[in-house]
């Protein structure tokens, strides 16, 4: 493969992106100009020769594009001829691996003990004789207050945390791109424009029956890694690497493994914070961390087996096997398969009898419910594996090598995983 396939990738991916602005200020999409990207990023595709197992960062690349060309004509291609979306499109479309959802079950049958042990634990320890209340963000007193405060944490947790994991990692330095700021919005993200990490102050920050205000410690940490470390480091590196333009640019294609890496980085920084009493006392929390950590852990796996049981449940509704959406016995038989591993009774009934009418003509679910799968992909695990596998893990010697290769450009799941593969064994030649 010659640079001017990467040359062509880079005008037609510059074209789709023209499209979706000419889109949102016309509103209306340029369907003719749109068919022919598609016929150009087909043809595209077929020129690059396949490379099924790449040897070298080269093959990586080249792979890569090929399955990027290709899923990108795929999925304007059905947009913009309004075809249907069935479960193995969208599947396709993200890249999710059919083993990720498969296992679903499995494991959910092995955590459900752990689950339910952590509510009671979480009963037993937590301190719940005052409530937690919500801020009054109409009030402008309070608005001002809260955000002052949430203002005054944030920068502290992000000055300590970006310490910590600069001393810990070489990506650590780039965190000193990234500015951190509260916002008033309902959930927390990356501005990737302004290289700002916008975390949602409601969420961590709350008052007590006295008027006091107070932050959940854990959800700020965890926040900071899900969209600090995974999502804002992920797009700060990618623009500095001068990796080709289809690998700078993120897309429906690599969602499933960016949500891979946000969570990857959220557990992350909790058991690098554990490992630091020194950052623990900066924070002013060492006294309470056992505490926050067990918190935080049994939150994590509760919060978890709900995402996978409602995983689960879209992978039913998906599920044709099991019979018409219409059909009462159908609808009865996957509320009874669900409710064998929900720990909320209430919930089998309410989610399936809630989507009954989520289905197409043909019985499709829809696909933005079964796009909520690519939060169950596993990228990151196998390309964990792929360097344990030559003797890299994820510790002092090996993490730099890791958290390089995995935060640096967008890739669909295969191509994260190859690209990983690959990354390892160089990095094992380079210490032979």
């Amino acid at each position: 493969m010659d640079d001017s396939a990467i040359e062509r990738s880079e005008i037609l991916l510059r074209l789709i992106e023209k499209a979706a602005r000419f889109s949102t200020r016309f509103n209306v999409y340029p369907y003719s100009a749109a068919a022919r990207i598609v016929d150009e990023l087909y043809r595209l595709a077929e020129n690059i020769p396949a490379v099924e197992d790449p040897s070298n960062k080269h093959e990586v690349i080249q792979a890569e594009l090929k399955r990027r060309m290709a899923s990108e004509a795929t999925t304007l291609e059905h947009y913009i001829l309004g075809r249907p979306y069935d479960f193995n499109t969208v599947m396709a479309v993200y890249g999710i691996a059919g083993g990720d959802v498969v296992g679903l079950r499995d494991w959910l049958d092995n955590n459900r003990a752990g689950a339910l042990a952590s509510i009671d634990r979480l009963f037993e320890s937590a301190d719940v004789e005052s409530y937690e209340l919500g801020l009054h963000l109409d009030i402008p007193q309070v608005r001002r207050q809260a955000e002052e405060f949430a203002a005054v944490q944030l920068q502290k947790y992000h000055a300590k945390l970006g310490r910590l994991t600069q001393g810990l990692s070489n990506v650590g330095e780039y965190l000193r791109d990234i500015s951190a700021v509260p916002t008033t919005e309902g959930r927390s993200y990356f501005d990737p424009l302004t290289s700002t990490l916008a975390v949602s102050f409601p969420a961590f920050v709350y008052q007590t029956e006295d008027g006091s205000m107070h932050i959940r410690e854990r959800e700020l940490v965890r926040i900071y890694g899900h969209e600090g470390m995974g999502h804002g480091l992920n797009q700060v590196m990618t623009k500095a690497s001068g990796l080709p333009y289809f690998l700078t640019k993120d897309s429906q294609i690599t969602q499933a493994t960016a949500e891979s890496l946000a969570q990857f980085y959220q557990r992350r920084i909790l058991e690098d914070l554990k490992n630091s009493p020194e950052t623990q006392r900066a924070l002013g929390i060492n006294h309470d961390f056992e505490d926050i950590y067990r918190e935080s852990l049994d939150v994590a796996i509760v919060e978890e087996y709900r995402l996978r049981t409602m995983q689960y449940g879209i992978s039913l509704l998906a599920d044709k096997s099991l019979g018409s959406p219409e059909d009462p016995a159908a609808i009865r038989r996957r509320i009874a398969i669900l409710s064998e591993v929900a720990i909320d009774p209430a919930f089998p009934q309410s989610f399936i009898e809630g989507n009954r009418n989520n289905f197409d003509s043909r019985g499709n679910l829809h696909p933005y419910l079964v796009s909520e799968l690519r939060y169950a992909a596993q990228p990151v695990q196998r390309a964990l594996d792929a360097f344990a596998k030559n003797g890299i893990h994820y510790d002092p010697n090996g993490r730099n090598l890791i958290d390089q290769t995995m935060l640096t450009g967008f890739w669909t799941p295969i191509g994260f995983v190859q690209n990983a593969q690959v990354a390892a064994v160089e990095g094992l030649s380079l210490k032979a």
